[in-house]
C-alpha cells in the first residue's frame, strides 16, 4: 500500500514539473516601449547632446532664503506626505497577494457526554498546509504588477515633490516681484512729489498753469491707488508659502522681507539634449510602470482560465478519554475553473485594452514631455532677450528725466516734458521687474519640465 502511494506521488510530482516547464516556456517577456529623442528632439539639429547637471537648480538664485524655504517645504508639505503615504500603501497591497505555501493551525477542547460517568473531555489538534503551484505565472503576474505599482507610487512622489519646487519657487519668484512693484511705486510716489513741488513753485511765479499742478496731484493720486493692491498681493503671496512649507500662514519663522530682492539667474538656455529625460521625469516613469503593470495584469488574468494545481494535506492529533488517534491526509488538488470562462475570457480582452491604452498614455506623455521642455526653452530664452532690453531702457529713461529736471528751471523744457519723462521711467522699471520675474519663472519651468530637482530631499529623509 505503502509503495503504491509513493507511485502516485512520484507520477504526481513529474506531471507537475512538466506543467511547469511548459508554463515557463509560455511566459511572454516584457518589452519596455522606447522613444527616439535624437530625430524628434528639435536641439539635435543644432547642438551636442549634453546631459544637464542642475539637482539643486534653485541654489542658482544664490538666494539663502528661497534655500531655506525648500528645505522646510522638503520637510514638511502635507501633498508631500500624503504621496509618500500612498507609497505604503502600495507596499501593502503586494502584501496582500495569497502565498504560495501557508500553515494552517488550529486546536481545539471540549466535554462530551449526557452524565458524569459517560462523559469526557475531547481534545484535537490539526496542522493544515497547502501549496499552490504556479504553473501558469498568475501569481508571479500579480507580484510583479503590484510591485511596478509601488515604483508607480515612489515616481509619484517625485511629481510631488517637483510640484513642491515649482509652487514654492514660482510663488517666492511673485513675492519678490510685488515686493520690488511696492518700492518702485514708493519711489514712483516720492518722485512725483517732487515734481509736484516743483511745478507749485513755477506756478507761483507764473511759469506753469492750473492743469500743470491739477495734473501732477492726480499722477500722485494714481501712484497711491496702486499701493494698497500691491500689499494684498505680498501677504497672499506669504500665506502661500506658508501652506505649501506645512505652516499656518502668519507663523512662518523665515523672515520674507529680509533682503528683498527680486531673484536673478543667468543660466544659458542652450543646454543640448535632455538626455536623461525619461530618468528624470516623474510621469514618464509613471506611465511606463503603469503600462507594465497592465501587461502582468494580463498575464495573471490568462493564468485565471486554466486548472489550477495544489498539494495540500492535514495532520490531526484527537484525545478521548486517554485514547490518542492521528489521522493524516497528503495529495495533490486539480481545481477547474467554471465552464464556459466567458466572463473571465472577457477579463483577459479588457485588461489587454487596458495594456493598449498604457502605451499609447506613454507614448502621449513623452511627446507631451519634449513640447513642455521645447517651450520651456523657448520662454526662458525670450525672457533672458528682453530682460537685457529692459535694463537698457530704464538706465536712458532715467537719464532723460535727470536732464529734463535740470532744464525745466532753465525754461529748456516744458512741464509737461518733465511728466512724460517720469511716466516713461515708471513703465520702464514695471517692465523690467515683470521681466525679471519672467526670467524666474521660465528658468523655474524649464528646470522643473526637465525633471531636474526630483530627488531633492531624499538624502535628509533617509538619516
Amino acid at each position: 500500500m505503502a509503495g503504491r502511494d509513493r507511485r502516485r506521488m512520484s507520477r504526481a510530482f513529474s506531471v507537475l514539473a512538466g506543467l511547469s516547464l511548459l508554463a515557463g516556456c509560455s511566459d511572454e517577456p516584457y518589452k519596455a516601449p522606447v522613444f527616439s529623442f535624437l530625430s524628434s528632439y528639435k536641439a539635435a539639429r543644432d547642438s551636442t547632446p549634453v546631459l544637464l547637471s542642475n539637482a539643486d537648480w534653485w541654489k542658482t538664485f544664490n538666494d539663502p532664503t528661497l534655500d531655506a524655504l525648500i528645505e522646510t517645504g522638503l520637510a514638511g508639505n502635507l501633498n508631500l506626505d500624503i504621496a509618500k503615504e500612498r507609497v505604503i500603501e502600495a507596499e501593502a497591497i503586494q502584501r496582500t497577494v495569497p502565498q504560495a505555501a501557508f500553515l494552517a493551525p488550529k486546536t481545539s477542547v471540549r466535554r462530551q457526554g449526557d452524565d458524569d460517568r459517560s462523559s469526557g473531555t475531547r481534545s484535537e489538534a490539526s496542522l493544515g498546509f497547502e501549496w499552490i503551484l504556479d504553473i501558469y505565472g498568475g501569481r508571479r503576474a500579480q507580484i510583479d504588477a503590484a510591485g511596478a505599482r509601488i515604483e508607480v507610487a515612489d515616481a509619484e512622489v517625485d511629481a510631488a515633490r517637483l510640484l513642491l519646487l515649482l509652487n514654492i519657487s514660482n510663488t517666492y519668484v511673485d513675492l519678490r516681484y510685488q515686493q520690488n512693484s511696492l518700492r518702485l511705486r514708493q519711489s514712483e510716489l516720492a518722485s512725483r512729489r517732487q515734481t509736484l513741488e516743483l511745478i507749485e513753485r513755477l506756478q507761483q511765479g507764473n511759469a506753469a498753469t492750473r492743469v500743470d499742478v491739477v495734473k501732477a496731484r492726480a499722477l500722485v493720486s494714481e501712484t497711491q491707488t496702486n499701493i494698497p493692491e500691491i500689499r494684498a498681493a505680498i501677504d497672499a503671496a506669504r500665506n502661500e508659502i506658508a501652506v505649501l512649507v506645512g505652516k499656518v500662514p502668519g507663523t512662518l519663522e523665515t523672515d520674507l522681507d529680509r533682503a528683498a530682492r527680486q531673484p536673478r539667474v543667468s543660466l544659458s538656455p542652450d543646454v543640448g539634449i535632455p538626455a536623461d529625460l525619461l530618468r528624470n521625469r516623474p510621469d514618464i516613469r509613471v506611465a511606463e510602470r503603469s503600462y507594465y503593470a497592465a501587461f502582468r495584469d494580463v498575464a495573471a488574468a490568462r493564468a485565471d482560465l486554466y486548472p489550477q494545481l495544489s498539494l495540500s494535506g492535514t495532520i490531526t492529533a484527537a484525545s478521548l478519554s486517554g485514547t490518542r488517534n492521528v489521522d493524516y491526509f497528503f495529495g495533490p488538488a486539480l481545481t477547474f475553473p467554471i465552464l464556459p470562462n466567458t466572463a473571465r475570457s472577457a477579463t483577459v480582452e479588457q485588461r489587454e485594452s487596458l495594456v493598449r491604452q498604457a502605451h499609447t498614455q506613454w507614448k502621449l506623455t513623452v511627446l507631451e514631455a519634449i513640447r513642455d521642455v521645447e517651450t520651456s526653452l523657448s520662454a526662458y530664452g525670450a525672457a533672458l532677450s528682453a530682460q537685457r532690453a529692459a535694463q537698457e531702457t530704464v538706465r536712458l529713461y532715467q537719464e532723460v528725466v535727470t536732464l529734463t529736471r535740470q532744464i525745466v528751471t532753465r525754461d529748456g523744457a516744458t512741464i509737461r516734458d518733465l511728466i512724460e519723462a517720469e511716466q516713461d521711467v515708471a513703465t520702464a522699471n514695471t517692465t523690467l521687474a515683470e521681466t525679471r520675474r519672467r526670467v524666474g519663472r521660465g528658468f523655474v519651468a524649464l528646470n522643473v519640465n526637465l525633471g531636474s530637482g526630483h530627488a531633492a530631499g531624499e538624502e535628509v529623509a533617509a538619516k
